[in-house]
C-alpha cells in the first residue's frame, strides 16, 4: 500500500475490470476529459507508478501544480469508482431488473413492466436461498404489488406474498447479526444490545416461520451459540448440511466458522469430544475450499486445525498441512505461523530441542502466537526441570496477561489458570496422595482452563 488512493485501486484491479474500465472511460457519456484518459494510459503502462511522470505524461510539457494533480486524481478515482459501482449493478440481474421496473411502473405500465418482473422472478429462482435472496424476493413482490395498484387491480393482491418475504428476510438478517455478535462477545467480551432477542426468539418458538430452512439455520446457530446446547449445536450442523448446495460460499464459510467456534468454546471448557468434531468441520473446509478467503487461509484457522490434529496425535498428516498450506498464509503472518506450528509438532513428538529454536523467532506482535509459545515454553520448562527459568516466565506472564486483560476476553482466565495449576504442580508432593487427589479434583473441575488433559498427565 502506498499513500496515493488512486495508485493502490489501480493496482487492485484484474486485468478483464482494467480492459473494462477503460472502455467505460472512453466512453462520452460516463467522461469527456482527455487529461483523465492521459493518466488511465499512464497507469496501464507503469509497473511502478510515480507522480511526477503520471503528471507530465497527463500534461506534457506543463509545470506541475499541486492543485490541478489533486483534481486530476480525484476525478478519475471517482471514474473508477463508478465503473465498480456499474459493473457490479450489471452482474445482477434481478437488482438491475427490479431498478427497471420501478422505471416501466411509472412510465409503461403494461406489457414491458409484466416481462421484466417475471424476467426477474426468473432470474431470482437461480439464486442461493440466503439471506439476500428473500430481501430481493421481498422488493419484487412489493413491485408486482405496486404494479397492480397502479393500473387500479388492487381486489386481489399478493400482500400476503410481500408479508411473508419481509417477515422471513427481517427474521433472518436479526438472527444473523445476533450470531455473529454472539461470537464476537465471547471472544472480545464486548457487549451489544440484544434486549429484542428474547421477544423474537419466544415468538419464532412457536412459529410456522421456523420452517423456512434459512430461518432454522440461523435460529438453531444463535441457540448453540448463546445458550450452549448441544442439541441446538446438532440441530444447526444438520441445517448447514442440508443447505449446503443452497448458500453462497460466503454464507457457508461464515456459518463453518460459526459451528467450529462453537465446538472451540466447549473445548476450552473441558469437553474433549469436541475434538473430532471440529477436526471433522476444518476438514470440510479444507476439501470444499470454504476456508480459503482470496486465496488465503486465517492465521487462526491455520493455527486451530494443527492443534486439533495434534490432539488427535496425527502427526504425518498435521506436518502435510504444514507444508501444503503453509503458503496459503498471508505473507505477512506466513513465517511467523509456519515456525510456530512446526515447534508445536516437534513438541507433541517431544522434540524440544528443535522446538525452542522456533519459538524464539516468534512474531511478539502477533498476541495469540506469543500467549502460546510462552504455554509452550512453561512446559518444556516443567517437563525438563528447568524450574528457574519457569519461575522467571510464570512472573512475567502474569504481567503480561494484566497488561492486555481488555484485548483478551474470556482468553484471560484460562491463562491465568494454567500459571496457577503449574504452580501448584511445582510445589506438590507427588508422594502425598491426598494432595493430588485434591489437585487432580480442582483440575478437572475447573471449566476456564487450557491445557487441561497436559496438566493431568504430569499429575500421573
Amino acid at each position: 500500500m502506498t499513500e496515493n488512493k488512486l495508485f493502490d485501486l489501480f493496482s487492485q484491479l484484474s486485468g478483464p475490470e482494467k480492459r473494462e474500465c477503460s472502455a467505460f472511460l472512453n466512453s462520452a457519456y460516463f467522461n469527456r476529459r482527455n487529461d483523465v484518459c492521459r493518466l488511465w494510459e499512464y497507469l496501464l503502462e507503469s509497473p511502478e507508478p510515480n507522480v511526477p511522470d503520471a503528471y507530465g505524461f497527463a500534461y506534457p510539457g506543463v509545470a506541475f501544480d499541486d492543485l490541478r494533480w489533486r483534481h486530476l486524481q480525484s476525478f478519475l478515482l471517482a471514474r473508477i469508482e463508478n465503473f465498480l459501482a456499474q459493473r457490479a449493478w450489471e452482474q445482477h440481474p434481478v437488482e438491475a431488473d427490479l431498478q427497471l421496473a420501478s422505471v416501466y411502473r411509472r412510465k409503461f405500465p403494461g406489457k414491458p413492466l409484466d416481462h421484466v418482473l417475471r424476467r426477474a422472478g426468473t432470474h431470482l429462482d437461480k439464486m442461493p436461498r440466503d439471506n439476500e435472496y428473500y430481501h430481493l424476493l421481498y422488493r419484487l413482490e412489493w413491485e408486482k404489488y405496486a404494479s397492480m395498484e397502479s393500473r387500479g387491480h388492487t381486489r386481489d393482491n399478493n400482500l400476503a406474498a410481500v408479508g411473508r418475504a419481509l417477515d422471513v428476510y427481517l427474521l433472518g438478517a436479526k438472527l444473523r447479526l445476533a450470531c455473529l455478535m454472539e461470537s464476537h462477545r465471547t471472544v472480545f467480551n464486548t457487549d451489544f444490545d440484544t434486549r429484542f432477542l428474547p421477544l423474537l426468539l419466544q415468538y419464532l418458538d412457536g412459529s410456522e416461520l421456523l420452517q423456512e430452512p434459512i430461518v432454522a439455520l440461523y435460529y438453531h446457530c444463535y441457540r448453540s451459540l448463546s445458550d450452549g446446547r448441544d442439541d441446538d449445536f446438532q440441530a444447526f450442523r444438520r441445517e448447514l448440511e442440508r443447505q449446503n448446495d443452497f448458500l453462497p460460499a460466503e454464507e457457508r464459510r461464515i456459518f463453518l466458522l460459526l459451528a467450529i467456534n462453537y465446538c472451540i468454546r466447549r473445548l476450552n471448557t473441558g469437553e474433549p469430544r469436541y475434538i473430532q468434531e471440529a477436526f471433522d468441520l476444518y476438514q470440510v473446509g479444507l476439501e470444499t475450499g470454504i476456508l480459503l478467503e482470496n486465496e488465503h487461509i486465517s492465521r487462526f484457522a491455520f493455527k486451530n486445525i494443527a492443534a486439533l490434529g495434534l490432539r488427535l496425535e496425527r502427526y504425518d498428516w498435521v506436518q502435510g498441512f504444514i507444508d501444503r498450506y503453509g503458503a496459503f498464509l498471508e505473507e505477512k503472518h506466513r513465517e511467523a505461523n509456519r515456525r510456530y506450528n512446526q515447534a508445536r509438532l516437534h513438541f507433541a513428538r517431544k522434540e524440544y530441542e528443535r522446538a525452542m529454536p522456533l519459538l524464539a523467532q516468534v512474531d511478539e506482535s502477533d498476541l495469540m502466537l506469543n500467549l502460546d509459545s510462552r504455554v509452550m515454553l512453561l512446559k518444556m520448562y516443567y517437563e525438563t526441570g528447568e524450574w528457574d527459568a519457569l519461575d522467571a516466565l510464570i512472573a512475567s506472564f502474569k504481567i503480561f496477561l494484566l497488561r492486555k486483560k481488555k484485548s483478551l476476553g474470556y482468553h484471560q482466565a484460562h491463562y491465568l489458570n494454567i500459571l496457577r495449576f503449574v504452580q501448584k504442580l511445582t510445589r506438590l508432593r507427588h508422594n502425598d496422595r491426598r494432595a493430588v487427589a485434591a489437585l487432580r479434583s480442582a483440575i478437572q473441575q475447573q471449566t476456564a482452563l487450557i491445557e487441561k488433559d497436559w496438566l493431568l498427565e504430569m499429575l500421573d
